[in-house]
């Protein structure tokens, strides 16, 4: 799938899915982005002129199903939009090579270089994305998601305190589809049945393999994917 290209310089930005006209978890994105912007000092637009022009944003290209980016910056703030196509078959993972080094409160902030050099070095061998450890070998994320494993009948994903993104898909699937926050520590890899990527585009993607590992139990996460969907809420802006 063709990358929107970010602006120039540096800030914040949030990735929304949209279906038949409707922005999913539309609150929940804005106020992650009020949150970093008023720890990075970066100032918002109105909302209600916000919600405007994404209104007509979206009415200028029609899709079913639609990629709708917001960038801010210091200086100002630019919207995209795109098709998005969904991706239908199991993710395979690898593990990145270098340690995370994230600390504290994590925000979705541009340039994502960084985030993308991940991304592509897991697919130069054959791999969708790639699962980052910190310092204590517990499990943070992967390039551009979210993570949550089936171990023992538990559905987990890391707490934020590993160096994790708050993202607004995690938060859905914690608060309305029984997944528990819990460190899962490198060595746990091996016991893990069954795996999610969370993210606002692809919602929850199963996993079909970690490393060397199949997982056992992808019909599970295709269940848990499936109830996660049925459970994210959208909304309108016209």
């Amino acid at each position: 799938m063709t990358r929107m290209p970010f602006p120039s310089g540096h800030g914040i930005f949030e990735t929304m899915r949209t279906e038949n006209g409707k922005i999913a978890e539309l609150s929940r994105h804005m106020r992650r982005a009020l949150s970093s912007a008023s720890h990075l000092g970066i100032s918002l637009p109105d909302e209600e002129l916000l919600r405007s022009e994404l209104s007509h944003q979206m009415a200028i290209e029609d899709f079913p199903l639609g990629r709708l980016r917001v960038c801010f910056s210091k200086e100002d703030y630019v919207i995209s939009y795109s098709q998005y196509l969904e991706e239908s078959e199991p993710a395979r993972l690898t593990f990145h090579s270098a340690t995370s080094q994230a600390d504290g409160l994590q925000h979705k902030t541009y340039p994502y270089d960084s985030h993308f050099a991940v991304l592509d070095e897991a697919k130069m061998y054959g791999f969708d994305d790639a699962i980052i450890f910190n310092s204590r070998n517990e499990m943070t994320e992967t390039s551009i998601s979210n993570i949550a494993v089936l171990i023992e009948g538990r559905w987990i994903t890391p707490p934020i305190t590993a160096g994790v993104l708050p993202g607004v898909m995690r938060a859905v699937a914690i608060e309305r589809c029984d997944i528990e926050v819990a460190p899962i520590h490198i060595s746990d890899v091996a016991r893990c049945e069954s795996a999610l990527l969370l993210n606002s585009l692809k919602i929850a993607r199963p996993v079909s393999h970690i490393g060397e590992y199949q997982l056992s139990a992808v019909p599970a996460a295709q269940e848990k994917a499936s109830q996660i969907r049925e459970n994210v809420q959208y909304f309108s802006v016209s």
